[in-house]
């Protein structure tokens, strides 16, 4: 009688645990292709401001991208890498995946494009320090993903660039 009773508590542990597993899995939050290409693009030293920007940059480098709203797969981020000139393979192409390892997916892209120098260690965009001081507060914004209401660090990261020319009604 005992080693039934631990029979079943031991299986209903088991199933307790698994069904834990899989909920907390579930939970984790995924990546949506447009989101990725953000990534990927901030990655590669060309920020841009919105999403459909990110596809065009993309576009333009000979990436097939599907349907940008949807979930990003294991499989789709090895094409994307893949047609950006990357070697890589998945054993789980239909795998569903997360910010994380989108964020270290998009690192990897930067890192074999070269684009790792553009952040140097106080993680500002140095290939921002061109044109008007907007043009530049515009591109830090994109290239480091930060809402301007709450990031002063690309107005002063700017601060050194001449204001941006005079409109024609100026003397």
């Amino acid at each position: 009688m005992i080693r039934k009773s631990l029979v079943v508590v031991a299986v209903s542990v088991a199933l307790t645990v698994a069904a834990l597993a899989a909920s907390t899995k579930s939970q984790k939050s995924t990546v949506t292709v447009v989101e990725f290409a953000m990534k990927v693009t901030r990655a590669i030293g060309q920020p841009v401001s919105d999403r459909s920007a990110a596809v065009q940059s993309l576009k333009s480098r000979g990436v097939e991208i599907g349907e940008v709203n949807a979930s990003l797969t294991e499989g789709m981020a090895a094409k994307i890498l893949a047609d950006l000139g990357l070697r890589v393979s998945t054993t789980s192409p239909d795998s569903a995946v997360t910010v994380g390892k989108a964020d270290q997916l998009a690192t990897m892209v930067g890192l074999a494009s070269g684009a790792a120098h553009v952040l140097p260690a106080d993680g500002m965009p140095t290939q921002c320090l061109v044109g008007t001081k907007q043009e530049c507060k515009t591109c830090c914004q994109a290239a480091t993903g930060c809402n301007p209401e709450e990031c002063p660090q690309c107005t002063k990261f700017c601060k050194v660039l001449k204001p941006g020319n005079p409109s024609p009604s100026d003397p």
